[in-house]
């Protein structure tokens, strides 16, 4: 949280490749402290260092993503905008089957967690890597006044025959009138009056993959594994209803494009409140909650993933 809030103020002074950058870099390093979070010899003392590293790269993280959503959502042209969010929730999920798989081929190993800890190193350098190639932002070239560079970078983003003079001239005109509207924006007005549905309606959004549960879908080897399954084979549920969840995400890409947002949340919201509601009628009957639990587990990575259409 500090580090998403912090990050949307530091990009918009530094601009979003150097935002990105110095996220993953930071990320990159909080990983590192996990990584040898095992050396002291007290375990106060790891406890102390893996909680100084999981700080340092929960902050990064915030920053990374308010960094790569602002940067989506400058340069997608609006009729790709919803398809493009909706890759969010899909990489997402490839990054949780990815640790679930890592997890799954570290169990038993000796100092497993160490190899598991190790295994996020690629994926913090390789958005610093991406960083380098792509462009700026021209929006964010334009708001600091820097349009021969704003006119360069749109040029590398535009397809073959596009007139980018004319593109940078429409956002240098879309800019300067929010600037002549807007002189004194601060976050506080958001919740002024004229502006508080419009606030709700964003803050709603954002909230949606916590409301359709995601954070315990992510937790369902360790629930599996307190109703009484293998931790190997609970890891094996997780991975399966994250590949479900991998396909419906996919299939979203084409279906926000074609459906209204507030159909598909309100269907796939009622979809998810049905399935968690049994899961908890299940539990009231002995021996049935992990069967019910599973079969459900893998219908609801399915059914939330075109909720995420809003955000």
């Amino acid at each position: 949280m500090f580090g998403a809030t912090f990050g949307g103020w530091f990009q918009d002074r530094v601009g979003r490749r150097l935002s990105l950058a110095l996220g993953s870099f930071l990320s990159a390093v909080g990983v590192a402290i996990m990584f040898i979070s095992y050396l002291p010899t007290s375990k106060t003392n790891r406890c102390i260092a893996f909680l100084i590293g999981k700080l340092v790269q929960g902050a990064a993280t915030g920053a990374v993503m308010a960094a790569t959503q602002t940067y989506l959502s400058e340069i997608l042209p609006p009729v790709l905008r919803g398809s493009g969010m909706a890759f969010f929730p899909t990489f997402t999920l490839l990054g949780q089957l990815t640790g679930a798989l890592v997890i799954f081929g570290c169990l038993g190993k000796e100092r497993g967690y160490v190899i598991a800890f190790g295994s996020q190193w690629p994926f913090s350098f390789v958005p610093i890597a991406v960083a380098w190639f792509v462009p700026e932002s021209p929006t964010w070239l334009v708001r600091t006044r820097k349009v021969d560079q704003a006119m360069q970078a749109q040029a590398r983003l535009d397809p073959p025959g596009t007139d980018t003079k004319a593109v940078i001239n429409k956002l240098v005109n879309l800019i300067a009138h929010e600037q002549q509207t807007s002189k004194h924006a601060t976050f506080a007005q958001c919740f002024d009056k004229r502006n508080l549905r419009r606030t709700l309606i964003v803050l709603f959004a954002v909230s949606m993959p916590n409301f359709f549960g995601i954070p315990l879908l992510a937790k369902a080897s360790y629930f599996l594994q307190i109703c009484g399954m293998k931790a190997s084979l609970s890891i094996i549920f997780l991975i399966l209803g994250i590949v479900l969840g991998l396909f419906a995400n996919v299939a979203s890409v084409w279906i926000v494009s074609r459906y209204k947002r507030r159909t598909l949340t309100l269907t796939t919201l009622s979809a998810c409140a049905v399935y968690w509601g049994s899961m908890g009628v299940a539990n009231c009957f002995k021996g049935g909650a992990v069967v019910w639990y599973v079969f459900l587990f893998s219908a609801s990575s399915l059914s939330p993933t075109a909720a995420h259409a809003p955000c």
